[in-house]
């Protein structure tokens, strides 16, 4: 019997490489959920989550500054490997789709959170995000998609916050449970 068992295991860790039970991250993007890598991963995501994304419309740099502000785009746009829009719905016809570059989510939070520091932005970006990416309708990423806000010096206890990568930020979603 102990033999069979000891073949079993083998076998088990064969087939399975012996990897053990993965972890699960509890801080920072990892934290959010799949890493999304590719616009095209983004958009199904979307369809998944939401129901519609159509009219997909890869844009451009200029378009970034006409959609979120100058202010905003030079915040977004050197961590941006690529941007689209597409229509939700009626009520979100119009919703911007970020894929960051490889650290650029990294980079991005910590850009942020020193403009908060120097006075510059007063709050935290009204887009909502996920690992790899984030959604311009920020109610519609939080409420809807189970995306969360950035945010720094937040300490709301009644909120699901999520420690972010930059020091002293979280990722926060008053709509998940707070656990």
């Amino acid at each position: 019997m102990r033999r069979v068992a000891l073949t079993f295991l083998a076998a088990l860790c064969a087939l399975t490489g012996c990897s053990g039970v993965q972890q699960t991250a509890t801080r920072g993007v990892a934290a959010l959920g799949d890493r999304l890598s590719t616009m095209d991963d983004i958009v199904d995501w979307m369809r998944d989550t939401a129901g519609e994304c159509e009219d997909v419309t890869p844009q451009g740099r200029d378009a970034l500054r006409g959609f979120i502000g100058p202010d905003n785009a030079a915040r977004f746009a050197p961590y941006v490997a690529e941007w689209a829009t597409c229509s939700v719905s009626n009520e979100f016809p119009r919703v911007g789709l970020v894929l960051f570059s490889a650290d650029g989510q990294l980079k991005f939070q910590k850009s942020w959170h020193d403009a908060m520091t120097a006075g510059v932005v007063a709050d935290g970006p009204s887009f909502a995000f996920g690992n790899g990416f984030a959604v311009s309708a920020g109610a519609l990423g939080v409420s809807r998609l189970g995306l969360y806000w950035f945010l720094c010096d937040f300490t709301d206890p009644k909120v699901h916050r999520i420690p972010a990568d930059e020091a002293g930020c979280v990722f926060a979603n008053s709509e998940h449970a707070h656990g």
